[in-house]
């Protein structure tokens, strides 16, 4: 069946199809670790049925810093 991922539109990152079913979260801006330094994402997959079957993933996702030798 088709599986439909979603996650939150406030967060500074966006999922991206790769093929069929697959996804990968990438980022949608720069991020400053100075801003914000760690995010939980949570990603939900649900399919097309009636009653829809869905599942989540919590992502914890770091940013180091580049510059800060």
């Amino acid at each position: 069946g088709e599986v439909r991922c979603s996650m939150a539109e406030r967060l500074p990152f966006r999922l991206e199809k790769t093929f069929e079913d697959y996804y990968r979260v990438v980022t949608a801006r720069e991020l400053d670790r100075e801003e914000v330094s760690e995010y939980n994402v949570t990603v939900r997959a649900a399919d097309g049925g009636s009653p829809a079957l869905w599942s989540s993933a919590v992502l914890a996702l770091r940013v180091l810093d580049v510059n800060d030798n």
